[in-house]
């Protein structure tokens, strides 16, 4: 079973060559985006246990880690054709709320180390004055990448209940797909393999159009993130993984961002 960044759940599985989602929730449902040419909705089995069955036949297919880009491609599309009314909350909020967004029950002393984090970012990419400037914005989740699409047989899909999407600069999409797609890390050092790398990238190699300091400042705010949802998942409001991340950005100099071109 997979969580989303709101803490809706889902999983899926093909019997009797009939595919079927299984999404769970604590809070709200999230919003539906629902293809009703592609799922059934058989209502709730057991109450809060939201079941979508197929029209189609074919075996499912969820949860694959590295998509091709031209998935990412598919993904644009079916998100372009919704129009979220709001804006993303760091656009209205500022960026330091989003880690207490993400995780209510982040420890207070990691939540100070955040606000410092975002400082540095601003203070070295000027990521927040930049992107006031920013006027295309797009279709966004915090959850996109390959999670939140699969396949049943050839025909690609967008889950049918989703995490609210917002507006945001295009920008964010393309990065956030790279990093839910590709990105593994940070790994401690281990004195057993003292050559693995903090961040490892799955041979990932972008295009220059997104070398530039304004793009790696993102990033590193977007991995943060990326962490934040998974510390919330695994349920560790110390969030070790995050307090390491931004030890080897802030202090010890690590630049992840520039070692894909």
């Amino acid at each position: 079973m997979y969580r989303l960044s709101t803490g809706l759940k889902y999983s899926g599985a093909t019997e009797k060559a009939i595919s079927y989602l299984v999404f769970q929730s604590d809070k709200d449902i999230g919003q539906r985006y629902f293809d009703q040419e592609l799922w059934k909705y058989e209502g709730e089995r057991p109450k809060g246990t939201r079941v979508y069955t197929s029209t189609f036949y074919g075996r499912i297919e969820l949860f694959k880690k590295p998509l091709k880009e031209e998935r990412a491609k598919q993904l644009f599309q079916m998100l372009d054709s919704i129009s979220p009314e709001e804006k993303h909350p760091a656009l209205e909020n500022g960026f330091k709320s989003e880690a207490k967004r993400l995780f209510s029950s982040i420890d207070e002393n990691v939540l100070h180390s955040y606000f410092k984090f975002i400082d540095f970012l601003n203070e070295t990419y000027q990521i927040e004055d930049l992107t006031k400037s920013e006027t295309e914005l797009s279709s966004y989740s915090d959850d996109i990448g390959p999670f939140v699409m699969g396949k049943v047989g050839e025909r690609s899909f967008l889950l049918p209940e989703f995490s609210k999407l917002y507006l945001a600069p295009s920008i964010w999409r393309s990065i956030t797909w790279f990093i839910h797609n590709y990105l593994a890390g940070p790994y401690p050092k281990d004195p057993d393999f003292p050559d693995l790398e903090h961040f490892q990238w799955n041979k990932l190699k972008l295009p220059q159009s997104f070398n530039s300091p304004y793009c790696e400042g993102l990033a590193y705010f977007l991995i943060a993130n990326f962490i934040i949802i998974y510390e919330a998942f695994s349920e560790n409001p110390t969030c070790n993984s995050l307090q390491l991340y931004i030890d080897l950005i802030q202090n010890q100099g690590e630049r992840p961002w520039q070692k894909l071109f």
